[in-house]
């Protein structure tokens, strides 16, 4: 009901009256100050007290003032930068930190990368929950402090225990900017800005992969030495720390319910409920939707088994080259370690490209929307056509191009890094989007158990990286030709989802509600 519609009452301020109409509800008898106030705060407020936050309302996260969901939103994208920057500085430092931690090289690296990562695919599945019941605000606030302070630790007192608790823990709370901020930025941002606002927070999260090496490299290797490389990021997270406190609560049920409690204090008025009643989940409810659903999805559904396998792979390759670009430039054409790690900036040029795929993709929304045809979620793998056949060629290219196979000008090899840092950003922003929009309300599950594979993946690639462009099969060469044939059989899949998306949608009863809008809009 409207506002509008409502009269004055005659009832005492502090009052609640109510009778049962015929139909069996309750009517509430509201004070003429209590509407008055809800107007004047742009709610809405039905005869039984029930009061709604309307999309349209000034007080709605997506209306909010441009420089406040600005500031939020880069606020977001810088955490997720250098979170992600400190993610792959572990095989960076390995050197310089073997000797302080008292354990092998390999398994240095494992407390720095596999653990952190590992710790990033557990937080990816429990923060999520959490933030939809809590709200994101404070989590952000915590978990950004809490990172700074494991990295304060790890700089202040290096050892094998603290090494490996703190980059378990920073890596739980690494999935906040990583898995998390998703939902904050859709929050703030309607559909056709949301496009832009993710794809940014994306571009910064798959640049902080390339930087990290650099940025590692050159502080272990400089006068500071390898422990600032956790100092730094320490005072950095700390200041972003501090400046999240200024953020503002942006799920829109929380902003009503925080409404709904002003309200009730300035007009003494206790009759008045969110529509949006938030509630807590069950241990059971929690173990149901947020572990044994992304599982179920994995090994049920063809598009989530293969797009996180696609994801996990091709996503987490700026980890693998942390290990496979040493054996390559440092080994074998004798770069100075810094020269190699500054190969990883063409990783990052690479990235600059994926605006043009953005702009046609917003080109074809318009254009459809325009003929009032709505778009398919196959109609947006734009990126993922052009990423796959990019990517396998770019491989290719790599292996045919570095030592032992032929001993050339590195730039030859390190030009085909821009098609592998294209499509490093593609598969995870087109795949990732392309899960939301086909599943829908499960998109949350279906997204988390592609964040989990990577992380696994990711995890692992630093591992075995040395030994696979070294003994295992063969060299650097055979290694690349390896990823490159399975990046080729990507192509396939490609075309599969192109053409047979739809069908492989329809098998499906997690999909069958997307399914029936595209049959509705044909």
């Amino acid at each position: 009901m409207s506002l509008s519609t409502w009269s004055a009452a005659t009832t005492p301020f502090n009052s609640v009256t109510s009778l049962i109409r015929h139909d069996g509800l309750k009517e509430l008898d509201i004070p003429y100050h209590v509407l008055e106030t809800i107007h004047y705060a742009h709610l809405e407020v039905d005869a039984s007290g029930v009061v709604s936050l309307p999309s349209n309302s000034p007080a709605h996260p997506r209306r909010w003032p441009l420089s406040r969901r600005l500031y939020d939103t880069a606020l977001i994208c810088l955490v997720e930068f250098f979170t992600t920057v400190i993610s792959n500085s572990g095989s960076s430092v390995v050197d310089a930190a073997t000797p302080v931690l008292g354990v092998s090289r390999l398994s240095t690296i494992c407390c720095f990368t596999t653990v952190y990562l590992l710790g990033q695919g557990f937080g990816g599945l429990i923060l999520p929950p959490i933030t939809e019941s809590f709200g994101s605000k404070y989590v952000y606030v915590g978990s950004t402090l809490g990172y700074a302070l494991m990295c304060l630790i790890i700089g202040l007192a290096p050892s094998l225990a603290s090494v490996i608790v703190c980059r378990l823990v920073s890596g739980i709370l690494s999935a906040m900017p990583t898995v998390v901020a998703v939902g904050s930025i859709e929050n703030n941002w309607n559909a056709s800005e949301r496009v832009w606002m993710i794809y940014m927070w994306s571009f910064f999260g798959t640049m902080a992969l390339s930087i990290g090496p650099v940025y590692a490299t050159f502080i272990t290797e400089s006068s500071l030495g390898w422990l600032w490389v956790f100092n730094i990021a320490a005072i950095v997270l700390g200041v972003l720390a501090i400046l999240c406190c200024f953020m503002k609560e942006s799920r829109p049920a929380l902003v009503l319910q925080a409404h709904v409690r002003a309200l009730k204090q300035s007009t003494h008025f206790t009759g008045l409920t969110p529509a949006n009643q938030m509630s807590r989940p069950t241990v059971s409810e929690f173990a149901k939707t947020t572990l044994l659903l992304p599982l179920r999805l994995f090994f049920t559904e063809q598009l989530v088994f293969l797009i996180s396998l696609m994801g996990a792979t091709v996503i987490s390759i700026p980890y693998l080259f942390t290990e496979a670009l040493t054996v390559v430039y440092h080994d074998s054409d004798h770069l100075t370690t810094q020269q190699t790690s500054l190969v990883f900036l063409a990783l990052a040029a690479g990235l600059v490209p994926t605006l043009l795929t953005r702009l046609w993709d917003q080109h074809l929304a318009t254009s459809r929307h325009r003929a009032h045809r709505p778009l398919k979620p196959e109609d947006k793998l734009t990126g993922f056509l052009l990423a796959a056949p990019l990517l396998a060629a770019g491989l290719w290219w790599f292996g045919a191009t570095v030592p032992p196979l032929v001993h050339i000008s590195p730039w030859i090899s390190i030009a085909s890094l821009l098609l592998v840092g294209f499509a490093s950003l593609e598969f995870d922003y087109v795949l990732s989007g392309y899960l939301t929009d086909v599943y829908g309300s499960h998109a949350a599950s279906a997204n988390a158990a592609m964040c989990f594979l990577r992380a696994v993946v990711g995890g692992a690639y630093p591992l075995v990286g040395q030994q696979l462009f070294t003994t295992w099969l063969g060299g650097a060469n055979n290694a690349t030709f390896v990823l490159a044939g399975v990046a080729t059989g990507y192509c396939g899949v490609a075309v599969w989802f192109q053409v047979g998306g739809m069908r492989i949608r329809e098998a499906s009863k997690f999909a069958k509600e997307i399914v029936e809008k595209d049959r509705a809009s044909l």
